[in-house]
């Protein structure tokens, strides 16, 4: 933050996202947010909360079981403690969310590219295996729907630009 004040650069969403960090009671969850970030490239909102993606079926419901609606404007939480907080349980429980070249992965035929909005305070761990790419949290917003990718880092294999869909 020093270093982007003294360059001029904006720090207002910097530090709105530590002001949100610091809320999350987990340490080990603070710790490792930041590696997931890092490694994903993933944008900070204005308010401090980062973007992220989750691929889902066409009609919007969740891959797992199919009965979560994660449509555009939707709130989908649990209660923290049902969360598995271990990184070690890389398929366990909880509210996931991952850097676009992880959650593509699982889109298939009409399903759906989401992009899900995360305050840093819910987010309960990041696994250990697949490279920071995938997490859980206890709460999100469903922020948008990605209707195409613009362009993609060939060597990250990342988005550096998505359209999101209008309406």
């Amino acid at each position: 933050i020093l270093e982007f004040t003294r360059q001029g650069i904006p720090v207002e969403r910097l530090v709105a996202f530590l002001d949100n960090l610091m809320d999350n009671p987990s340490k080990r969850a603070v710790d490792e947010l930041y590696g997931f970030l890092e490694s994903s490239g993933l944008p900070i909102t204005d308010d401090g909360h980062f973007l992220a993606y989750k691929a889902v079926t066409k009609d919007y419901m969740d891959k797992h079981s199919r009965s979560i609606s994660n449509a555009v404007g939707e709130v989908i939480s649990m209660p923290r403690n049902q969360v598995s907080d271990n990184k070690e349980d890389t398929c366990s429980h909880g509210l996931h969310f991952a850097a676009h070249e992880y959650a593509s992965g699982f889109g298939r035929g009409d399903d759906r590219m989401m992009v899900m909005k995360i305050n840093p305070r819910d987010v309960v761990s990041i696994p250990s295996d697949y490279n920071n790419q995938k997490g859980r949290c206890c709460e999100y917003t469903v922020h948008a729907e990605v209707c195409s990718c613009l362009r993609v880092d060939s060597q990250r294999r990342r988005p550096t630009g998505v359209q999101l869909c209008e309406g």
